[in-house]
């Protein structure tokens, strides 16, 4: 795929505090890639640089080519939602999808044509005439969306424009939205600190912490082989014992020791090679683990401390080797303070082991 956006090493420092550190990103031509972390990690500042509010203290934003990192938001033609969707409560419809139609010399004909496209685009055909207040949250959404593809934007950037909306709209609009997307077959860049809206939404997830790019890839590549314990723990669950590497990793994979008798297999990170006696963090989805009698082979005994039902299945937390896991079971037959043996169901997947700094401890 053809890389339409390109983001190189961009900076952002305030207060000399960084708030994006060397990012750098290739969005495919008519990919949708979500920019997806926790509040502060940059998400935001990363977008407003790729729109022009923000001018990086170093590195370049270039669109098919051209360097526009010196120009100003109006000239970029891009398309943007926000959070706050900022439309005129005083205005009809048209009169929002149209605001900045006007500026760009179109004649009233033209407008009018591409008012009634982009309401057509967003399921809302015939709205024109109707205030903007008489609309519900997820058509205001829809009438922010059709005011930022009005202009026929090259890249469209969205930021968490469907946190005000309520989980089964939310849900709704964000399928709709990327059937949109696709249809028009637009450049987007999306900012959520939502794991399932990110999931959901993007081709690619670009994973940001403290304003460093941790890991990007498919939302699957990224949870089953996290490239760091942050993405590990910040993409679905992951409960954590201590270990040691046991033997040298063979095709991605080693041996962690975790008692006398007790080794499991692991993902071992590329990026950051383990050797033979290091002391590592086993990290293990609910859903790698099963409960399984004390003495089987290689089972790590423990103490339920917490069962929760969640939905089709029970997920218990479960204190053991020095940390805390958690197994999801189709039974609910375990109770808090319970004995009970865990085994991986079909390691090495699942289960992810990282280097442990000294400042760990032997715990986990």
């Amino acid at each position: 795929m053809r890389a339409f956006l390109e983001l190189e090493s961009l900076t952002r420092v305030f207060a000399g505090t960084p708030a994006v550190r060397e990012l750098s990103l290739q969005v495919g031509e008519h990919e949708i890639v979500t920019l997806l972390g926790p509040s502060g990690c940059g998400k935001t500042t990363t977008l407003r640089m790729i729109a022009g509010f923000e001018r990086p203290d170093s590195g370049r934003v270039v669109v098919d080519g051209r360097d526009v990192t010196g120009m100003p938001p109006q000239k970029r033609g891009f398309g943007m939602v926000f959070q706050h969707y900022a439309l005129f409560p005083h205005l009809s419809v048209a009169e929002n999808v149209a605001f900045g139609l006007e500026t760009a010399g179109l004649g009233k004909a033209e407008i009018e044509s591409r008012v009634g496209r982009a309401l057509d685009l967003v399921r809302l055909p015939g709205t024109q005439g109707r205030s903007v207040s008489s609309l519900s949250g997820g058509q205001q959404q829809r009438i922010a969306l059709a005011r930022a593809l009005a202009p026929a934007p090259k890249v469209l950037l969205l930021d968490e424009p469907l946190s005000k909306l309520d989980a089964a709209l939310r849900e709704q609009t964000r399928r709709e939205l990327r059937s949109l997307v696709k249809e028009i077959g637009m450049t987007t860049v999306y900012v959520t600190h939502d794991q399932e809206e990110a999931f959901d939404l993007a081709d690619r997830i670009a994973v940001l912490r403290q304003g460093l790019l941790d890991q990007v890839g498919p939302a699957e590549q990224l949870y089953r082989r996290p490239a760091t314990q942050f993405v590990a723990t910040f993409l679905g669950r992951a409960g954590a014992v201590a270990g040691t590497v046991e033997g040298v990793p063979e095709d991605g994979v080693v041996m962690c020791r975790l008692g006398a008798d007790i080794c499991w297999p692991a993902l071992a990170p590329a990026s950051a090679p383990l050797t033979k006696g290091a002391a590592v963090r086993l990290l293990a989805r609910p859903e790698a683990l099963a409960f399984a009698p004390s003495d089987q082979e290689a089972v790590l005994n423990g103490q339920v401390t917490e069962r929760r039902f969640a939905g089709s299945f029970y997920v218990y937390r479960v204190s053991a080797g020095g940390g805390e896991l958690e197994v999801q079971s189709d039974s609910s037959d375990a109770k808090p303070g319970d004995r009970v043996g865990v085994v991986p169901r079909a390691a090495p997947a699942g289960l992810f082991a990282f280097a442990r700094s000294a400042g760990e401890g032997d715990g986990a």
